[in-house]
């Protein structure tokens, strides 16, 4: 929690399909903003409430259906765990990084982690063991007036697309992804190994992470997880392996930028 914060009360009112939805968000707060902005996935996302399976195995939600089909992750039924369909289909519709799964998880590895989350950015949870694969992902609206839970928007909560509370202790990570649209990406310069800390590092770990090799944040500290990143990018590219960034990485993670 943040030492000085800005706190707001919001009332949302939503109307879909005949259902009120009025949400008083109860001291929410906003770090270095004074006021509150919708972000895109929030826009989106509000526009889908009350979205809901359909039970039975001969009768599935069309709208879910549609979720499946445009984002490419297709089960034909509206039974499926589909927190991370639905995700993956605000962000696509805000021309936003997606995570192309349908694991809940699989958002870690999307964006910038960050301590300081605004609404509309993703918020990652552990689900039935925080070291397992299971999760649940959805949109971060706001802290409740206790602190101790955040309001999130998501699909597939109890079944449709709604907005809920969950305690602190069951977030993994919260993730930005108008950050990671936001960052150029500038190719380092020089030679980069184990131990080194400055801003080609930065650079260096910021296109490993869109690359999909790195996951975490973007610190600037060569370290084992950077070194291990390089490795298997250099693995993967079939040059010399040796963990230290030099000509060849560098051409050739000029090569699969621009490819």
């Amino acid at each position: 929690m943040p030492k000085k914060a800005f706190y707001k009360h919001v009332v949302i009112l939503c109307i879909f399909n005949n259902s009120c939805y009025n949400i008083l968000i109860d001291s929410i707060f906003i770090h270095y903003k004074q006021y509150i902005m919708l972000g895109e996935t929030l826009k989106i996302a509000f526009g889908e409430l009350g979205q809901k399976e359909i039970k039975g195995e001969n009768a599935h939600n069309e709208r879910i259906l549609e979720y499946q089909e445009t984002t490419g992750l297709k089960f034909g039924n509206d039974e499926v765990a589909w927190c991370s369909i639905f995700a993956n289909w605000v962000a696509l519709q805000a021309n936003l990084p997606t995570s192309k799964s349908a694991m809940a998880r699989s958002w870690l590895k999307i964006g910038n982690k960050t301590d300081w989350p605004q609404p509309g950015d993703i918020v990652v949870f552990w689900r039935t063991d925080i070291k397992g694969i299971f999760g649940h992902v959805g949109f971060f609206l706001g802290y409740t007036k206790s602190g101790k839970s955040i309001y999130c928007l998501g699909g597939n909560q109890n079944d449709e697309v709604n907005i809920q509370t969950f305690p602190l202790d069951r977030i993994l990570e919260f993730r930005s992804l108008t950050d990671a649209v936001d960052e150029s990406l500038t190719i380092p310069t020089g030679y980069l190994r184990k131990g080194d800390s400055n801003e080609n590092v930065k650079r260096l770990q910021k296109i490993l992470i869109k690359l999909d090799f790195l996951s975490g944040t973007v610190d600037g500290v060569f370290g084992p997880k950077t070194e291990q990143a390089l490795i298997k990018f250099q693995t993967d590219s079939h040059i010399f392996v040796d963990g230290i960034y030099g000509s060849e990485s560098r051409n050739a993670l000029q090569d699969q930028l621009n490819g």
